[in-house]
């Protein structure tokens, strides 16, 4: 029962045209940036060189795949929480605005497996834009530019060899994800609540907005309560580029997101199984 649930679920995911516009955004948006970036190698690497060349010789060019991935992941990851909640709002909400609801949930079948079914679609959705979103940024930059050192600010400038950096992607698309997951299961909770797709959205928005900024104000309460924020760890993927990688940061935002998230989850469930469907 619950698999043809998920199965029909996702097929309603995929035959709408929504669903799709993250990637056809990434798709066209990220080769862009990256042959700008290569337009503009000499300007980047002038910011990034800085005064070093008055004391170091410099052979060859940093500009390559890597760094342009770098540079799009950290310039798009604050945009990414708009587009975890394009299918997130909808999935729930859409059905009451449609009172399809009326019609499957007077039948005897469970809420839990309904909701659930739904709730893995929003998870597999947000995987696989993040997936998406990382490496074909990283597929489409190093086809363009070729590989080589990776250079990061990090305590000064840091250089990663070539080696070293495939696996700092793959580490830095766990953490990103890890925080749109968050993201993503805030939105859904909204959707149980409200009969448009568009207020769990701007809710959502919304509260990424007052997180992020409060991560960014230096007040003493502020800094007291952001690491309790999952919203204050979106741009923490940088540190998947940091040596040595800040571990227990990294595990202490992996428990905050886990705990969000299971907090929305729980509530989205509690809401949706007492709520009057035929109203």
């Amino acid at each position: 029962m619950f698999r043809s649930m998920f199965v029909n679920e996702a097929i309603k995911t995929l035959q709408k045209k929504r669903t799709y516009i993250s990637f056809i955004l990434l798709f066209f948006l990220v080769p862009m940036i990256v042959l700008a970036i290569g337009n503009g190698s000499g300007y980047l690497e002038m910011q990034i060189y800085g005064q070093l060349k008055d004391s170091f010789i410099v052979f060859g060019s940093l500009t390559n795949g890597y760094l342009s991935s770098y540079l799009i992941i950290a310039i798009l990851v604050g945009q990414m929480p708009f587009l975890a909640t394009i299918v997130a709002a909808e999935i729930v909400s859409g059905e009451y605005a449609k009172g399809t609801f009326r019609m499957y949930l007077s039948r005897p079948i469970s809420r839990y497996k309904v909701l659930f079914s739904k709730l893995i679609v929003v998870i597999i959705y947000t995987i696989i834009m993040m997936f998406f979103f990382v490496f074909y940024t990283l597929g489409v930059s190093c086809l363009f530019l070729g590989v080589g050192d990776l250079a990061v600010f990090h305590q000064g400038l840091l250089f990663l060899s070539d080696g070293d950096v495939l696996w700092r992607f793959l580490l830095a698309f766990a953490i990103s994800t890890g925080v749109m997951l968050s993201i993503s299961c805030l939105c859904f909770m909204l959707s149980t609540f409200f009969k448009n797709s568009v207020t769990p959205i701007i809710i959502t928005i919304s509260t990424v907005f007052i997180g992020s900024a409060i991560s960014f104000i230096p007040l003493e309460i502020f800094e007291l309560i952001n690491p309790f924020l999952f919203t204050g760890y979106i741009d923490l993927f940088l540190s998947a580029f940091h040596d040595p990688i800040p571990w227990n940061i990294i595990a202490n935002a992996s428990v905050t997101c886990v705990v969000w998230s299971s907090i929305f989850i729980y509530i989205s469930f509690y809401h949706f199984n007492r709520k009057e469907i035929l109203t």
